[in-house]
């Protein structure tokens, strides 16, 4: 779930895979995999060369930043 909000965050404003993959320091495997899973589910979209983050993507970011959970168990 970190990666995929991790991905969704660089995507905001529109952003290269490239720049992602870099980004995130994932195997160009791995990365292909995710981007597909957030795809399927509408988190982000392609348009041209650039990935996007949608409006259920902005929403999965804030959930994920919200939560207690969360920031209970990753570093500050």
């Amino acid at each position: 779930m970190v990666i995929s909000v991790t991905i969704l965050k660089a995507a905001k404003n529109g952003i290269r895979k490239t720049h992602v993959l870099n980004s995130v320091s994932l195997s160009y495997e791995q990365f292909t995999r995710y981007i597909k899973f957030l795809k399927a589910r509408g988190f982000i979209k392609e348009h041209d060369t650039l990935l996007h983050t949608t409006d259920k993507g902005l929403d999965l970011i804030e959930e994920f930043d919200s939560s207690r959970l969360i920031r209970s168990v990753l570093p500050t």
